[in-house]
């Protein structure tokens, strides 16, 4: 596992080079005019990628190592060639081994684009990635290169979080702009990419109804971990269709959390509470209900059709057995034999409409009736006929 540095070259300022400054590593100070030199050697890492454009500073970067003939050729070249925004790639190449020569560690110069559009900013996330192995270690410098760089860095962190399983052990940015008493403070924007996980996990939320990946992230930002499994143990119970047994953890949840999540998390309170509110219904029918139409509005067309089933058989129990346990299955299963003799004969077409639907797509068998087999090749079919029969035969109250 390696761990590699980062960092963005930007252009010449007025005078030809960076601001040296007095970086504050929290009480570490590390004087410099490039700050991903500093952030090295306070985090020393293993491999060291500056990124840079045809016309970046290459030069100045360069030439405090140039004290060779050789390198001191490369240094005039460069100089020249970044002054017309000529930089090539093997000029880089060639400083890159005095560099690492010197620095004690692997470092690569990079040419980037400018970024000018989405293909340009698509390549710089590519080329980020190039020499970034599958579990590595990657710290960011975000501080020096064009303006926009920044944020392409750290959508670049979110990318190698995801395509590589890349560890982000830091996010760094000196702000010169807030130096005060002749020290520049060094900030951590670590918290971004924690924000973007929850923008994820809601997201993902949204679309699956999983609710388990937020037992993780509350954890993370320091909340017992006995508490947050709840939500864990909430996912497994709905995962399997058991509303009421998701229900009771939820429940808990709310009440140990008093509805106030800690760190990060209080951002998403809100939202997170308003996905879980429906522990709040007491009536096992309309828990039932409310869950089908999620799972259908989200394309889950096994679960919605199933949970939809099964809310069939509470909403008939419920109207003609108030009294009866909702969830014994002896229970209903002596409902589903007698159902079809109680319905309407609308309704009657429509419960086996739903069941054949269900047992088609629970079974994962090609259906042997036409009309199954026409709603089943179609997905927007599929969907417009379970809302109809949702609609039919499970009121709202």
């Amino acid at each position: 596992m390696t761990h590699t540095l980062i960092s963005f070259l930007g252009k010449a300022r007025e005078g030809g080079k960076y601001q040296t400054a007095n970086y504050d590593f929290e009480g570490q100070i590390k004087i410099t005019q490039f700050f991903g030199l500093g952030l090295r050697e306070v985090i020393q890492p293993q491999q060291l990628i500056i990124l840079g454009t045809r016309g970046s500073m290459w030069d100045v970067f360069y030439e405090k190592f140039a004290d060779s003939e050789q390198q001191e050729e490369h240094w005039i070249a460069l100089s020249e060639s970044a002054t017309s925004n000529q930089v090539t790639q093997d000029q880089l190449n060639a400083c890159a081994g005095d560099l690492t020569e010197k620095l004690g560690l692997v470092c690569i110069l990079q040419l980037i684009p400018y970024g000018v559009n989405e293909q340009e900013q698509t390549e710089i996330l590519k080329i980020m990635a190039n020499d970034i192995q599958k579990g590595d270690q990657v710290s960011l410098d975000l501080t020096h290169g064009l303006r926009h760089l920044p944020m392409l860095g750290l959508l670049s962190a979110m990318y190698l979080q995801t395509a590589k399983q890349v560890i982000i052990t830091g996010i760094y940015y000196g702000a010169l702009e807030l130096t005060e008493n002749q020290k520049t403070p060094v900030m951590r924007l670590d918290g971004l990419l924690k924000i973007a996980d929850w923008i994820g996990a809601l997201h993902g939320f949204d679309k699956t109804g999983d609710i388990a990946h937020f037992s993780e992230l509350l954890k993370q930002e320091g909340m017992v971990p006995e508490t947050a499994y709840l939500l864990k143990e909430a996912a497994f119970h709905e995962g399997t269709l058991s509303i009421t047994n998701a229900r009771k953890p939820l429940r808990d949840f709310a009440k140990q959390t008093s509805g106030q999540l800690p760190g990060i998390a209080e951002l998403f309170s809100d939202s997170l509470n308003e996905r879980i509110s429906w522990k709040d219904q007491n009536s096992i029918y309309l828990r039932q209900r409310e869950k089908s139409l999620f799972y259908l509005q989200q394309g889950d067309y096994v679960r919605a059709s199933a949970l939809g089933y099964e809310a069939v058989i509470t909403h008939h129990l419920k109207k003609n057995n108030p009294s009866a346990d909702m969830e014994n299955y002896e229970v209903r299963d002596e409902v589903r034999k007698t159902i079809e003799t109680q319905l309407s004969k609308v309704d009657v077409t429509a419960y086996k409409l739903l069941r054949n639907i269900r047992n088609s797509l629970a079974h994962a068998n090609r259906p042997n009736k036409g009309e199954i087999q026409s709603i089943l090749s179609d997905e927007a079919l599929l969907q417009k006929k379970l809302m109809e029969l949702f609609k039919q035969l499970l009121p709202e109250n």
